[in-house]
């Protein structure tokens, strides 16, 4: 019976560790984050993203050295893990543009696929205090929150009807496909919590405070959703792209191309339908 439990373990440490180190250069100001912008647009980096990103790398090679590893900040590496079966997936910080200003929406994610199903997560928002972690197999399936204290809680995803979903959406890139969601959902602003970090987000939902997250364009890698996912799969929740199709875990293509729906999984079905005709508009459908 597979438990994952090493692997847990480490990861579990291994994010400890990280969110200390990113919370210590967040509150060493500027100087210390030395934050810059990424070349092609591809959003901002820091010290701490850089550092973090190559400890845990070297680290999980140690400990797994028959696994694979493929992190935001060496991606380059991704193409070596085309055919090895266990790959690891890590964000040594989601939610960077958060993370450089201070805020506390953000986190460090460690997610373990096999075979391309996401079976292991682990996302840390150092800033906000909170660990989370799931395993998702067919021998164990099961995800708790934990605080600082230690306190541990079982997560546990909301049943809300469709009639009284609570999206939530991004902080730093508001979109107006957002707005259109929102209508065709009857979802009022109140409703609408915004918050930085796809794991943070997707972490809204496996506490049930959130029922809902769409990621209405491409954008979003496999190291932002593997460890939520994971979360996201041990409550009973769903993760799929616009159209609903399952994503997929091939670091020969890094990036979701056709955005993302997050959900509770109750209403994943219905929201898909309700959607689809903004999403045939938005993309004028590639799938026909």
């Amino acid at each position: 019976m597979a438990t994952f439990e090493p692997e847990l373990r480490l990861a579990l440490s291994l994010a400890r560790e990280a969110g200390a180190l990113a919370l210590a250069y967040q509150t060493g100001g500027a100087d210390v984050m030395q934050a810059r912008d990424k070349p092609d647009d591809a959003g901002p980096v820091t010290r701490a993203d850089t550092e973090i990103n190559t400890r845990l790398v070297a680290a999980l090679r140690a400990a797994f050295p028959g696994d694979a590893v493929v992190a935001e900040e060496s991606a380059d590496d991704a193409a070596a893990a085309a055919d090895v079966a266990r790959c690891w997936y890590i964000d040594p910080i989601d939610g960077t543009a958060e993370y450089a200003r201070g805020e506390k929406c953000w986190a460090i994610q460690i997610g373990l696929c096999i075979g391309g199903e996401p079976v292991l997560g682990v996302v840390y928002e150092a800033g906000a205090g909170r660990l989370s972690w799931g395993v998702c197999t067919h021998d164990r399936r099961e995800a708790f929150v934990v605080d600082d204290s230690g306190a541990a809680a079982p997560l546990k995803a909301s049943a809300r009807p469709l009639t009284e979903l609570r999206l939530v959406s991004s902080l730093s890139h508001a979109s107006p496909k957002t707005l259109e969601v929102m209508r065709v959902l009857a979802i009022p602003p109140e409703r609408n919590l915004r918050l930085g970090s796809v794991g943070v987000k997707v972490g809204v939902i496996t506490r049930g405070d959130a029922d809902l997250y769409v990621h209405p364009r491409s954008g979003t890698k496999l190291w932002d959703t593997c460890a939520p996912w994971a979360l996201l799969r041990a409550v009973g929740g769903a993760l799929t792209d616009l159209w609903g199709h399952p994503l997929t875990y091939d670091p020969r293509r890094l990036g979701h191309d056709n955005g993302l729906v997050a959900s509770h999984g109750a209403h994943h079905s219905e929201i898909l339908a309700a959607i689809r005709p903004l999403v045939d508009d938005w993309y004028r459908s590639p799938h026909g």
